[in-house]
């Protein structure tokens, strides 16, 4: 049954809430039944050595207790621990939404006023319903903003702080009307640390911190970039042209709420833990009311993953997505960094949780990139609820089509710039027209490899999320470019009158000429 309204998922919710408060509260330490973390491990170990990810860990709740792993190592001689910090991309988003409801709790936040009644610094592009625009629509994603809204700060994760982000909305229109559409974008959770900074009185990552890990006891988890030494976490990796390569992972301020929080296997696991005893801790704390639980979990919209879930339906509460491969009751939030995969997974149904962070990112944005580390943490996700894997799609067969591709383009943009290099040296006369037809040409697409990133992630953004496709439409548009410029020089020339040079005369060639003319 797919969930398709509100009430649906009210009632759905309902049922669930009331099965999870009849549950154990969950503690760390081994888990009664170990046999799904070692199947969760064992999938994570197979399915790392078969794209050449280095290591990850996961954590598996199950029957009460939590249980996790590491499995390889972090990418500079260290193994990977269920204690290893990794930096956890966009399943942050679902922390950012338990602050907000805890201060719902608290009656210091109003889901249903508008944003500017805690940030009265957003502005759009005059004439947009800005005032429209709720803390319910953030958390939703139904706020109308798109996930390009807010310029080179959210497009390229430059660093900066929240507020210069808001900053860079003041020319943004939005692409529907308020509580219409559902509509990924960052910029939502953005605002809402915001919120969350406003009606606490404390900068987001103190709040995290002092009132999420601290009763949950999560020890080994830091929300300030600067938090957890960077000797304690994880590398991450990126892959050039096939090689996954070791980089210090992403750390943004301006974008910390929306996906740069810094967790272990472990603490996820305790934190999932929470979630699925109903808003309570394994001391007894309670982190968040059962409402408070069950309006943060209930769909509100539809919501697409494409590729990501085969297709599958989904739909989206508040930081957490319902349904995608694994079936409705299952609630799940991915999370991706330039350089790291989580996935963070509730099966309530199953009392089963599952939380997966690997050190390896990969989002090429062209077409049939297999998003393999996504599909990674997907069959952990998997083999943990004893559900058959899924094939991975190959990353060799895919970059071995993306490396000839890419030489075969380079190569025959670089043969053109060698004649447009000899034809510069001997201008000729004939065919003008083809050739500033050719000329055109060739500037407009080098134009349009240079704007293409430019109206979508930024130069910088393309850099961080795929250097080596940043470097071949780079080296293309340099060619190109250059290719005009030799040819425009040739065209001129040739204009001008500038004589070809001649070779110079020889005995043999002149009675050869004599000859010819007799």
């Amino acid at each position: 049954m797919r969930l398709s309204g509100l009430g649906a998922g009210r009632a759905l919710l309902a049922a669930v809430a009331t099965l999870l408060l009849a549950l154990p509260a969950p503690t760390a330490g081994a888990s009664d039944s170990p046999a799904a973390l070692d199947r969760a491990a064992s999938t994570l170990q197979s399915e790392l050595d078969a794209v050449g990810i280095p290591g990850g860990a996961v954590a598996v709740v199950s029957d009460g207790r939590v249980g996790a792993t590491g499995v390889g190592g972090t990418g500079d001689g260290r193994t990977t621990t269920a204690d290893t910090p990794f930096v956890i991309g966009s399943a942050t988003k679902s922390f950012t939404a338990l602050a907000v409801m805890q201060l719902v709790d608290a009656g210091r936040v109003d889901l249903d006023a508008p944003v500017r009644r805690y940030v009265p610094e957003l502005e759009l592009s005059p004439g947009e319903p800005v005032d429209a625009i709720t803390v319910r629509h953030l958390l939703h994603h139904t706020s109308g903003l798109d996930d390009l809204a807010g310029g080179p700060l959210l497009a390229s994760a430059a660093d900066g702080t929240p507020l210069d982000t808001v900053a860079e909305l003041d020319q943004a229109r939005l692409v529907s009307a308020p509580g219409r559409h559902w509509r990924y974008a960052n910029v939502n959770y953005v605002l809402a640390g915001l919120v969350v900074e406003r009606a606490s009185g404390l900068a987001y990552g103190d709040y995290v911190e002092q009132r999420i890990f601290e009763p949950l006891q999560m020890t080994d988890s830091h929300a300030a970039p600067t938090s957890t030494p960077a000797d304690e976490l994880s590398r991450g990796h990126r892959f050039w042209f096939g090689w996954p390569v070791a980089t210090e992972p992403v750390r943004r301020e301006a974008t910390l709420a929306a996906g740069y929080l810094v967790s272990t296997a472990e603490d996820l696991g305790r934190y999932l833990a929470m979630l699925i005893s109903g808003g309570v801790s394994a001391d007894g704390t309670r982190v968040v009311s059962a409402e408070g639980l069950d309006l943060m979990l209930t769909p509100a919209a539809d919501a697409t993953l494409g590729p990501w879930a085969d297709g599958q339906a989904s739909s989206y509460a508040m930081g957490w997505f319902r349904g995608g491969p694994w079936g409705d009751d299952i609630v799940f939030h991915p999370g991706n960094t330039p350089d790291t995969t989580t996935l963070l997974l509730i099966a309530p149904a199953q009392g089963t949780a599952v939380a997966t962070v690997v050190n390896a990112g990969h989002e090429m944005p062209v077409p049939g990139n297999p998003a393999i580390t996504d599909r990674v943490t997907r069959n952990v996700a998997h083999a943990a609820l004893d559900q058959p894997i899924v094939d991975l799609p190959s990353l060799q067969r895919f970059y071995l089509g993306f490396d000839i591709a890419a030489a075969l383009l380079v190569g025959a943009a670089m043969m053109g710039v060698v004649r447009a290099v000899r034809a510069a040296r001997r201008p000729r006369p004939s065919h003008r027209t083809r050739r500033w037809v050719g000329v055109v040409l060739r500037s407009l697409l080098a134009a349009a490899l240079v704007l293409l990133p430019a109206s979508s992630v930024g130069w910088g953004g393309l850099w961080t999320w795929a250097p080596d496709l940043a470097v071949v439409i780079a080296l293309l548009a340099a060619c190109l470019t250059l290719t005009a410029g030799l040819r425009l020089i040739e065209l001129l020339r040739a204009i001008g009158g500038t004589p070809s040079p001649s070779p110079p005369p020889t005995p043999a060639r002149d009675a050869a000429t004599a000859a010819a003319r007799s």
